[in-house]
């Protein structure tokens, strides 16, 4: 099979698109015909040797696919050759190759039925960004009606999804992004758009909400924001940490969070698959809508790292082996 193969760590020129000997599923595993492989910011932390792949390279990235069945390891019998599957697995990608590829192999317990109305490359948009939305604002951030939401990197894979989902639970949204995103940013459902460069967020945090601040903060960058995250808070409000775009290292006034009776929460953990399978539902019913940034074929994989590195992207990338057979 053809495959995107990194045999050393470094920038986006250490993926090669070259031929590798295709995968065998194991018992309990299928193989996949990878219709759609999704580019997330992990892939490149990956790549670059800022997270540790944990095994041996030569390595194929990839945590996010949406495919098709084509084979059955032993004890498979719930799973059928072609069904249209979708799959988050953080395993992949980073304990084990990933979806940079024609072909991968996935345990049955992680594979998703993809609905009837959702094409390959929606499903595979859903991936990694929209989980990590949910997981933030659902079972961290204790999300409620009545909601002011401040959301940082909107634009980002989880930013968009992070919105979608505000917006859902009639939350008023504050999307912090750059000021050439804001048209997109509207569509998406954010009340107000705030340019990230601007030298007073915080007070425009608090004037739209008229004095109170926000009752609930995603923080997807890190050393740069979280400070001002907790300026532009709500008495009792919240940050949900789910990212750290700008660096782990971050400082705080932590006599600005006591006064406030403020709280931080970080955020990882893995989506219950009832909830996964409720997102797909809501993309087939387009409650949610796939916020893709570009289509690219598996040998750009490298230009794809490149765009996501230049904050180019609005959205997700996507990357099909085959783009003439796709649906």
């Amino acid at each position: 099979m053809k495959a995107i193969v990194m045999h050393e760590t470094g920038g986006a020129e250490v993926l090669h698109y070259e031929t590798f000997p295709t995968p065998i599923p194991m018992a309990n595993e299928v193989l996949v015909k990878v219709h759609a492989a999704t580019v997330n910011h992990t892939d490149i932390f990956h790549r670059s040797g800022q997270f540790f792949i944990q095994k041996s390279l030569p390595h194929i990235l990839g945590m996010d696919v949406a495919g098709e069945i084509v084979e059955l390891g032993a004890g498979v019998t719930d799973w059928q050759i072609g069904d249209r599957i979708v799959a988050t697995f953080e395993a992949l990608g980073r304990e084990r190759n990933g979806a940079y590829a024609e072909y991968t192999t996935l345990p049955v317990k992680q594979l998703h039925h993809i609905p009837d109305q959702l094409s390959y490359i929606g499903a595979a948009s859903i991936g990694l960004a929209f989980t990590t939305a949910w997981i933030a604002l659902f079972y961290n951030g204790a999300i409620a009606q009545v909601e002011r939401i401040v959301i940082h990197a909107a634009s980002s894979g989880v930013g968009t999804s992070a919105i979608q989902i505000a917006r859902w639970q009639n939350a008023q949204v504050i999307a912090i992004s750059d000021k050439n995103k804001t048209e997109r940013l509207y569509q998406l459902g954010a009340d107000f758009i705030l340019d990230r460069h601007s030298p007073d967020l915080v007070e425009q945090v608090i004037k739209i909400t008229e004095g109170q601040g926000a009752t609930l903060i995603l923080d997807l960058v890190g050393r740069t924001t979280l400070r001002s995250s907790i300026s532009m808070l709500a008495k009792k409000g919240r940050i949900v940490c789910a990212g750290t775009l700008s660096g782990d290292v971050a400082e705080i006034n932590v006599m600005d969070l006591l006064m406030k009776n403020a709280s931080i929460h970080g955020s990882f953990a893995l989506i219950q698959p009832q909830d996964f399978d409720q997102i797909l539902q809501h993309f087939a019913q387009e409650i949610f809508q796939p916020v893709i940034d570009s289509v690219l074929p598996l040998q750009e994989a490298n230009f794809a790292h490149e765009r996501i590195e230049a904050k180019q992207a609005f959205g997700k990338i996507i990357l099909m082996p085959n783009p003439e057979h796709h649906g």
